[in-house]
């Protein structure tokens, strides 16, 4: 490859990256936009949520697919600010286009950028401010926006309710989708709520009953592959498969029956034969199959109880509520908890299943960012008052840092301001610069709780403390972090070569291609 293509390497990557930042920057904030998509099958989504649009987009180019992985990691870890994580690169990585340009290497831009980060999230931690008067404000500030919105007072409060009734533990809360009523139909329940039904119910007319878990099958079992058996017909192979388990079954059967003298419920993971399920109902023992592993899981906290291995293994058993019920038309497993139950299920309703559906993805994030400020505690001012008020900070902190890094710090204070830029931008606000130069002003004077106004004309701001707009301190701080390392990384990239593939015949030379 020769040099100029080098020297276009960096280049021709920002490009991509630009790419997929203006995709998604006109969804940031509460004036954003949607974004219909749609597969070759003609299957669509409508969505404004960062995430879904980013795992859903073709993207192809490796570098662009970086930030793909950045967003996808801050939305497993903090449930959102994926957005702002795309649009917070995209700009990083603009600005170092033009450092760039005047001379400066892309080594001093990732030293500069690298302190910046480390000052601006030192400052935005002394920024915050204790969450517990703050979850309400948290979670009205995530469902802004958002297709909730319709319905901020009471999603807000489910919302609080339900991170309060699992002490923030988000991977205790599990959530139930029913076509059929309206938003305000959706409820929390303490317990379980299993999309199943039972295999053969149990004839106890009392719902109070004995629970046991098994984290395994109940079905037919894998023949020795050395074993060689000649039959003359399917029939008769069948019959002699189902005789060589019977008696195991039989065993497994009697197993749990002795566990269950006064009958009850065994939950399974995987299949359960109905011979078995016949033993077991018999015993007026209710039998509940194909349980995915995440509810196994959440059984296992609400009882507090490991599910056993195989029926033989069976020495915890729990007692609850358990009863079959109809929701909408559809039969569930209900399982109860008490008041003070570990897990709780958010039971959703909508009109129609992709009304559902964007109603789950607004419910994930602001479960999800309402409980990382329940545990961490500490939460920072929204709409993108933090990132201006640390991009204030690092402009008095770049003298600091002197040379042709302090460049890099500027640039990075200004990548910062892109969040309260964009989201003025999506609000309508022009000429921009009007709204970006008050906000300054605003800092200045060491309030660092200024935003953009996005109910007021062009170029007005407004303080988010008093309009109780806060972000979890952890979210914003990973935004930071990732998109410092995800631009310093393609900071670092100074070639496209391609590499040779599995099994392909090798080549004299590199054989490299612009890709």
């Amino acid at each position: 490859m020769q040099n100029q293509d080098k020297e276009t390497a960096l280049t021709h990557n920002i490009r991509a990256v630009k790419a997929i930042t203006d995709t998604v920057k006109t969804t940031l904030g509460p004036k954003g936009m949607d974004k219909l998509m749609m597969d070759m099958g003609g299957d669509t989504i409508v969505t404004n949520d960062g995430a879904t649009i980013l795992q859903e987009a073709d993207v192809s180019h490796p570098v662009a697919k970086m930030i793909v992985d950045a967003a996808d990691t801050q939305e497993s870890m903090c449930y959102d600010g994926t957005t702002s994580i795309v649009v917070l690169a995209g700009q990083l990585l603009s600005n170092s286009e033009g450092l760039t340009s005047k001379g400066i290497h892309p080594n001093t831009i990732r030293e500069g950028y690298g302190q910046a980060s480390r000052w601006a999230v030192e400052y935005l931690e002394e920024m915050a401010v204790d969450a517990g008067s703050h979850l309400h404000d948290v979670a009205r500030t995530s469902v802004t926006g958002k297709a909730l919105a319709s319905s901020m007072e009471y999603v807000t409060d489910l919302t609080v309710e339900t991170v309060i009734g699992v002490r923030g533990e988000h991977d205790r809360i599990r959530v139930l989708c029913q076509p059929g009523g309206g938003l305000d139909d959706s409820y929390c329940f303490s317990g379980v709520i299993l999309h199943k039904e039972f295999l053969i119910p149990s004839t106890a007319e009392d719902s109070y009953a004995d629970v046991i878990l098994v984290n395994t099958g109940m079905d037919v079992q894998k023949m020795d592959d050395n074993m060689q058996v000649q039959f003359s017909s399917a029939q008769e192979f069948q019959s002699y498969r189902q005789q060589v388990n019977r008696d195991d079954w039989v065993a497994k059967a009697e197993a749990i029956a002795k566990h269950l003298p006064n009958g009850g419920v065994v939950i399974v993971r995987d299949n359960v034969n109905e011979i078995v399920a016949s033993m077991l109902a018999r015993k007026n023992i209710a039998t509940v199959q194909r349980v995915p592993e995440s509810d196994m899981v959440a059984l296992g906290h609400l009882f507090g109880i490991s599910p056993a291995h195989t029926p033989e293994d069976i020495t915890m058993i729990a007692s609850t509520q358990v009863e079959q019920k109809t929701i909408g038309d559809m039969n569930y497993v209900v399982i109860e908890g008490d008041k003070q139950s570990p897990v709780i299920t958010l039971v959703l309703r909508g009109a129609t299943r992709q009304t559902l559906d964007e109603t789950e993805r607004g419910f994930a994030d602001a479960l999800g960012v309402v409980s990382i400020a329940y545990k961490s505690g500490k939460v920072v001012s929204g709409g993108g008052s933090a990132y201006m008020a640390m991009a204030r900070y690092l402009r008095e902190r770049a003298t600091d840092i002197g040379g042709r890094a302090q460049m890099a710090v500027d640039a990075f204070a200004e990548g910062l301001e892109s969040i309260p830029a964009t989201i003025a931008e999506n609000a309508g606000h022009v000429p921009l610069l009007d709204t970006v130069l008050s906000l300054r002003g605003a800092h200045e004077v060491d309030n660092h709780h200024w935003g953009p106004d996005i109910t007021g004309p062009s170029g007005t701001i407004c303080n988010m403390a008093d309009l109780g707009v806060w972000e979890p301190l952890d979210l914003v701080r990973q935004v930071v972090l990732s998109a410092t390392e995800v631009s310093t990384a393609i900071l670092r990239i100074d070639d496209i070569m391609a590499k040779k593939s599995e099994g392909a015949p090798q080549q004299s030379g590199f054989g490299m291609q612009q890709m």
